[in-house]
């Protein structure tokens, strides 16, 4: 097997037990990712105090510098982000749901001015719109549960992706083994 088509299987495989853990482990992904996420912010957070105390207090007048407080700032809130690890993993559906509500919200009233302008084929366009909007509000209503279900369809995709990328390499490789042995022949 060549370099580059083991490269291409180590991907895959990668893939496929990045999915798997995904599948398994949610709740473990959202905690991990809410970790990194608070260890970069304290680390910037004992930069700028680090910086601040490191500089002469001239050099702090004249650039007003505000480090030591950022600083602060940023270690509060990587202890935060600890201390409240379910919120922060419950906020990007949140978010998500949110958009997708104004979304579903902007898709009634397009419908709505549909209706006005007398095209008569308006209900589709309101069914979807109202269905748009049940989805935002129950990814807002229920974050944490939709934050798993979000992880879990990465874990799907990404273990998919990977047998279907060991599969097609396969299959080149097969392609490319017989056109070989024809033009040998």
């Amino acid at each position: 097997m060549k370099k580059e088509n083991w490269s291409k299987l180590v991907v895959s495989l990668i893939y496929i037990i990045l999915g798997l853990i995904l599948i398994i482990y949610p709740a473990k992904v959202g905690e991990t990712l809410c970790w990194i996420l608070a260890i970069a912010v304290g680390a910037m957070g004992i930069i700028y105090v680090l910086g601040y105390l490191m500089t002469t207090v001239e050099t702090r007048v004249v650039e007003n510098s505000n480090g030591f407080a950022f600083g602060i700032v940023l270690l509060v809130l990587a202890v935060f982000i600890i201390a409240k690890q379910s919120l922060i993993i419950s906020l990007i559906p949140f978010i998500f749901g949110f958009m997708i509500t104004v979304k579903g919200i902007l898709g009634i009233q397009n419908s709505i001015n549909l209706k006005r302008f007398g095209y008569g084929s308006f209900k589709g366009s309101m069914a979807a719109a109202i269905l748009v909007l049940i989805f935002g509000l129950v990814v807002m209503l229920f974050p944490f549960q939709t934050a798993n279900a979000f992880f879990i369809i990465m874990g799907v995709g990404l273990a998919l992706s990977g047998v279907i990328d060991i599969v097609a390499n396969l299959m080149i490789s097969r392609q490319i083994s017989k056109m070989k042995n024809v033009d040998n022949i």
